[in-house]
């Protein structure tokens, strides 16, 4: 359990019970997501400090970390339910999120669904503009998946894997490296989806959401290179790009990453997105 931000819980009518932690430095709700193989705590850097001021909250998706999961393979609406739940339980009204990687995809998957619950979204090197590239892909079958995320997620193999996400774990402190690997592990639900999530026309329905929209993204992020991720959005959203940056920038580049963050903040937070657009 991370001693800086102690674990709390939601109960909700449905069984689902969803943790996540807390930091407030401000009033505007700011929404972390996490992505694939991950949960809650891999904010922790961010949360140490956060880049602006804001009630920031980052949760364990249903299926990751130490939140329940649904009895069947969860669907992405599943996902965007869960999180409006957050949403409603907390009081968090008109809310940014920040989805990153495959909490991109959740994050605009709740856009769509109720676009007048949400400020805005950040999407931090997003899943869901296309299927990823050089990942490693789910086997039909759950037993054999978890072992291999339990070999994969041991200290050798996760040290690889760091490196290909574009983090040098000799950078990191130990307790940050524990909490990369420790996602990976609890990640239930990565074990059982059989396939990568998929959402129809991703970007087509999440600008017609009509409300303010950034992305950050490195431009050596191997799962979702820059250069198809600038073809697709074809400046329809202002993008920043951190130089030299991996998957995880906010780990790698943490400076950099602060600055766009402040940056794409700005933009959502401008006079002329004060209203439903």
């Amino acid at each position: 359990m991370d001693r800086d931000f102690p674990r709390r819980s939601l109960a909700f009518s449905d069984g689902m019970v969803i943790q996540y932690m807390e930091v407030a430095n401000g009033t505007v709700p700011i929404v972390w997501i996490h992505g694939m193989g991950s949960y809650r705590e891999v904010f922790h850097p961010v949360f140490k400090n956060p880049p602006v001021p804001g009630r920031h909250i980052a949760l364990d998706l249903p299926g990751f970390g130490d939140s329940g999961h649904y009895p069947n393979r969860h669907t992405m609406e599943n996902y965007a339910a869960s999180l409006l739940q957050v949403l409603d339980s907390l009081n968090l009204a008109q809310p940014i999120l920040v989805g990153h990687s495959f909490g991109g995809m959740v994050a605009g998957q709740t856009l769509m669904s109720r676009p007048d619950r949400i400020r805005g979204v950040i999407f931090v090197s997003s899943a869901g503009w296309f299927n990823p590239e050089h990942a490693m892909a789910p086997t039909p079958y759950f037993l054999v998946n978890r072992m291999g995320i339990w070999i994969t997620g041991m200290e050798w193999f996760g040290r690889r894997m760091m490196t290909a996400l574009g983090v040098n774990p000799d950078q990191l402190g130990k307790a940050d490296r524990r909490r990369l690997q420790k996602g990976w592990r609890r990640a239930y639900e990565m074990a059982r989806m059989g396939a990568f999530y998929e959402v129809p026309r991703f970007t087509e329905q999440v600008m017609a959401a009509g409300r303010p929209l950034a992305a950050i993204h490195g431009t050596r992020d191997m799962l979702f290179p820059i250069g198809r991720l600038q073809e697709v959005l074809a400046g329809r959203l202002p993008l920043w790009t951190i130089e030299g940056a991996g998957h995880v920038p906010f780990y790698s580049h943490p400076t950099e990453f602060r600055q766009a963050f402040q940056e794409a903040y700005a933009h959502l937070a401008a006079p002329q997105h004060s209203g439903t657009q």
